[in-house]
């Protein structure tokens, strides 16, 4: 019997109500998925503890906001804005339009509402098109797809990224999707199979367990319409190019795939935040380093926008300040368990090819320290620009430039021609400079090769907000796939998206939600979760408190 003709009863189900699925109207489709974020409200204390335990850390500790934030608050976003899309018939209203300086439409989504205005503290974001494309949205529901089955191959590192990636095929791709869950997460497939029991029993979802030579098989399977993919690019080699490096190269030469049908991919990137040089106060300086530490410690630094490449200006009279601040918030992080397979032996290979890095935090016994490379040129060893690092080690490079304009020019040059990928990336600038140099750096957002830019944040904004699209930025090749192809989220169903942009004001009245350290971040993630999908007035009590202790 081939890989090709295994049976598997799940993909025969699924086929079975795929032309069904297609049926549905998008207001059809709301009781479903507002049945699931009411179980995921319910079963969210299960799922948090479960990814506590994958994690290795204490489900009443510190760490463990980032598991209610990053897990059913996240899919509880996605989905109310996936419920949004279905009440407008999979067209929802764009809050505003413009036009960018390159002539690309700009659609503004966040706040749609005064919730969001209250919930996000000015924060705002908007998508632009791609250029030469119509600002056209929802062409899976005018134009259906064939019936048929996606294949959802789950991430093992955020536990709301592979259930996100299965509703998106259902609601904005519009197939039926069988999820496979990453080995790492395999302990919450009973969880997630009662959050999504609504689906499930309808025959619209399945969640299956296993390991690659299953994922081999369900991609290979005649009854597979579609692949989606989040993890490494070397998954999607083997998968698409075959098991070798050998074979991979061959059959690129001969442009001959092992797997030719549909894949859509979001893979990774080394991560760059630009520090645009600025004069800013002690207060100033200690928040943006406690930005770029978060960046760094969440989840352990096993985010594929986790910070790698900290972009600062060598004429920058504040560079050697802000640095100091940055080891000092460091410094104060203790280090956590390496959950992640590999990880340990990827950072002491990096620490081999990198002796200059300083260890900035003690480590024990399963965990990676906080470590800084400072000081690299954009002509150093370039193995940490073209490889992602994905543990806790942060590279500091610095550009010969002394003035904003010069710098940005330069850095926008270095990371779209010198850093591997175009998932992500942030830049912080202060509002005098961006007030004196609003045109240069409009100009930069717009040559950014990146599928989400994050002005003032962590670009994790951009994934953690639900509606933005995610994904690499357009242009990348099966033979040369960077960070991937395609999109996720997308909540307003665009057809041609090419970058989500989100702004933030430079220093927030309250600790945001993906700092280090956020005192009450369970207490806020449980208040929006009862906002959002419990109707408890008194919830805004409970996160207005919890926002202001935080």
């Amino acid at each position: 019997m081939t890989v090709a003709t295994v049976p598997l009863p799940e993909l025969e189900r699924l086929q079975q109500q795929a032309s069904q699925w297609q049926r549905l109207s998008p207001r059809q489709r709301i009781p479903y998925l507002q049945a699931v974020k009411v179980l995921a409200r319910r079963h969210a204390t299960e799922w948090v503890t479960l990814a506590c335990e994958i994690k290795g850390i204490d489900p009443q500790g510190l760490w463990a906001g980032e598991e209610w934030t990053t897990g059913p608050l996240g899919l509880i976003l996605k989905l109310d804005h996936y419920l949004y899309a279905l009440r407008h018939e999979a067209t929802p209203p764009v809050r505003r339009w413009r036009t960018a300086p390159t002539g690309q439409a700009i659609a503004e989504i966040v706040p749609r509402n005064w919730q969001e205005r209250l919930l996000w503290f000015g924060v705002k974001a908007e998508v632009w098109l791609q250029p030469n494309h119509p600002p056209t949205q929802g062409s899976a529901y005018r134009n259906p797809p064939p019936p048929g089955v996606a294949v959802v191959l789950g991430a093992g590192n955020i536990t709301s990224l592979c259930l996100a990636d299965a509703l998106y095929q259902l609601v904005v791709a519009n197939r039926v999707a069988l999820l496979k869950m990453n080995p790492l997460l395999a302990p919450l497939t009973d969880c997630f199979r009662k959050v999504c029991a609504p689906l499930i029993e309808a025959g619209f979802l399945e969640i299956v367990e296993g390991d690659a030579a299953l994922g081999e098989v369900l991609c290979h399977h005649p009854l597979t319409q579609h692949i989606h993919i989040t993890g490494s690019h070397h998954t999607y080699n083997r998968l698409v190019w075959g098991e070798t490096a050998a074979e991979q190269a061959l059959r690129k030469a001969r442009q001959q795939p092992k797997l030719t049908k549909p894949v859509t991919a979001e893979l990774g990137n080394v991560t760059p935040l630009l520090m645009v040089p600025g004069e800013w106060t002690e207060s100033e300086l200690a928040y943006q380093a406690r930005q770029v530490a978060s960046a760094l410690v969440h989840n352990a630094s096993f985010n594929c926008i986790g910070a790698q490449i900290l972009v600062t200006a060598a004429g920058w009279p504040q560079r050697e300040a802000f640095l100091n601040a940055l080891k000092a918030q460091l410094q104060g992080i203790p280090s956590r368990p390496a959950y992640y397979p590999g990880a340990i032996a990827r950072y002491e290979s990096f620490l081999a090819d990198y002796p200059q890095a300083t260890v900035l935090s003690p480590s024990g016994e399963g965990t990676i320290p906080w470590t800084l490379i400072e000081g690299l040129t954009p002509t150093a060893n370039p193995r940490i620009f073209q490889e992602e690092v994905f543990c806790g080690l942060l590279a500091e490079v610095q550009l010969p430039v002394n003035d904003v304009p010069a710098y940005l020019a330069t850095a926008v040059t270095f990371v779209n021609e010198r850093l591997w990928g175009t998932l992500g990336c942030s830049l912080i600038i202060d509002p005098r400079t961006e007030a004196s140099h609003a045109e240069a750096l409009e100009r930069a957002i717009a040559q950014l090769r990146y599928g989400a830019i994050a002005i003032n944040a962590w670009v994790s904004l951009a994934y953690g907000l639900g509606c933005t699209p995610w994904g690499a930025f357009p242009g990348h090749r099966p033979a040369a796939i960077g960070s991937g192809v395609g999109v996720v989220h997308n909540s307003f169903l665009f057809d041609y998206p090419e970058k989500a942009v989100v702004r933030v004001p430079f220093q927030l009245p309250v600790t945001p939600p993906w700092f280090y350290g956020h005192r009450t971040l369970p207490q806020l993630a449980q208040a929006v979760i009862d906002i959002y999908a419990g109707g408890n007035p008194l919830a805004w009590l409970s996160l207005l408190t919890a926002a202001l202790r935080g």
